[in-house]
């Protein structure tokens, strides 16, 4: 093996290492979180719709709706960004970033479902993918995380959408 070589893969190897660790310490985290929860695989539905009053959200887009099946309440949510790719021209596919909030019934306990959303649509054609990351909750619903992907349709000129969701979500127990 050439010197060059050698040295290119212990340095390879030296700036790896703090990131491998990082990567298992991270696992070790997560699964330990994970040993303390219950988790459930959760399906369903959702429509949502367009809301103007009260509207907080710097990109002036707020959504009201309803969720259906293994996760069923009203939500809200706040869209905090809108972002165009360079083939939004091409493919009239825009990014969102939002903050919503499920008015939740699910795995037999109620509460709020905080979550934080990170999504792409196109417009017009009104496909919507969603993955929504639960980053807490209120009341029996308190410390939840988990996941749902989302995936569907937003009409923006009649301002109303619907999609199904699957994933997984995880309560701390007692």
């Amino acid at each position: 093996m050439s010197s060059t070589l050698h040295t290119f893969r212990s340095r390879l190897v030296k700036a790896a290492a703090p990131a491998a660790l990082a990567a298992l310490a991270w696992l070790a985290a997560t699964a330990n979180a994970n040993a303390a929860s219950s988790c459930e695989a959760v399906s369903g539905r959702y429509v949502e719709w367009a809301v103007s009053e009260n509207c907080q959200s710097p990109v002036g887009l707020c959504i009201a709706g309803e969720y259906r099946g293994m996760v069923k309440g009203d939500f809200e949510g706040t869209a905090t960004s809108l972002i165009p790719t360079a083939d939004t021209p091409t493919t009239n596919v825009v990014l969102f970033t939002s903050d919503s909030t499920i008015h939740a019934k699910v795995m037999g306990k109620t509460g709020d479902l905080i979550i934080k959303n990170a999504g792409a649509f196109r417009n017009p054609g009104g496909d919507i993918i969603d993955l929504q990351v639960i980053a807490g909750g209120t009341g029996e619903l308190a410390g939840a995380t988990g996941a749902l992907r989302a995936s569907g349709t937003f009409d923006f000129d009649a301002g109303m959408g619907e999609s199904e969701y699957i994933g997984s979500i995880c309560l701390p127990q007692p």
